[in-house]
C-alpha cells in the first residue's frame, strides 16, 4: 500500500531557500511586491527582502497586525478589566507574540494576587517595598496566578527602590502567552476559581 502525501514534509528549521519561497508565495497571495531571496553574503543564514516600497512595508505591517488581532484584543480586554479593578498596570503591550505585563508597584502586585484568589496579607505596618515583604508578595502572586490561569507561569522580578535614579520599588510581571493572558482576563472578570 502506498500513501501519497500532498503536503511537503517540514524540516525543524527551513533552509533560507525554502523560507524565501514560502514568504514569496505568501506575499504574492497577499498582493505584496517583495522579492525575498537568500542573502548573497551569507545565503545559509539570512533571507534578504530587497528594496521594499513604503506602501508595501505599511501593508506588510497591517497584515502582521491583523494576524495578531487576538493578542491586541486580549491586551485591550486586560486593560479594561484592570481599570475596572483600579489596578495600575500601565505598560500592557504585545511584544514578540506575547502579552507583556510590564512593571507594577509592589502594592499593585499585592492587590492583583488578592484578586486572583490569594489570601490577603495580615494587617500590619510592614513596608511592602522591603525585599523580604516583596518576596512574599511575589510568592503569593505566583501561586495565585498559576491557580487562576490553570497552570500559567509568570516570571516575576523585584526591582528595589533606587535612591540614585529616584524610582520606587517595582515588580516586573514579564511576558505571558496570549492564551494565558486570556485566562487572566477571565479570572479577573469572573473571579478566580477555587
Amino acid at each position: 500500500m502506498t500513501i501519497v502525501v500532498d503536503a511537503p514534509v517540514r524540516l525543524a528549521r527551513p533552509t533560507t531557500g525554502e523560507a524565501s519561497n514560502e514568504l514569496n508565495r505568501a506575499a504574492r497571495a497577499a498582493g505584496l511586491s517583495i522579492s525575498p531571496m537568500p542573502e548573497m553574503d551569507r545565503p545559509r543564514e539570512y533571507v534578504d527582502l530587497g528594496k521594499v516600497a513604503p506602501e508595501t512595508a505599511a501593508e506588510l505591517a497591517r497584515l502582521i497586525r491583523s494576524g495578531m488581532r487576538r493578542a491586541y484584543r486580549t491586551v485591550d480586554d486586560l486593560q479594561a478589566v484592570c481599570q475596572a479593578h483600579e489596578l495600575a498596570i500601565p505598560d500592557l503591550s504585545v511584544q514578540e507574540g506575547k502579552v507583556d505585563l510590564g512593571d507594577v508597584s509592589v502594592e499593585t502586585a499585592d492587590r492583583l494576587a488578592c484578586l486572583l484568589g490569594a489570601p490577603p496579607q495580615p494587617e500590619s505596618r510592614l513596608d511592602l517595598n522591603e525585599w523580604s515583604e516583596a518576596r512574599k508578595v511575589m510568592d503569593r502572586l505566583s501561586c495565585a496566578f498559576k491557580a487562576a490561569t490553570r497552570g500559567g507561569f509568570i516570571d516575576l522580578y523585584f526591582h528595589p527602590d533606587c535612591l540614585r535614579c529616584d524610582t520606587d520599588a517595582a515588580i516586573s510581571l514579564g511576558s505571558i502567552p496570549v492564551k494565558t493572558a486570556r485566562r487572566l482576563v477571565n479570572a479577573l472578570q469572573f473571579g478566580a476559581r477555587s
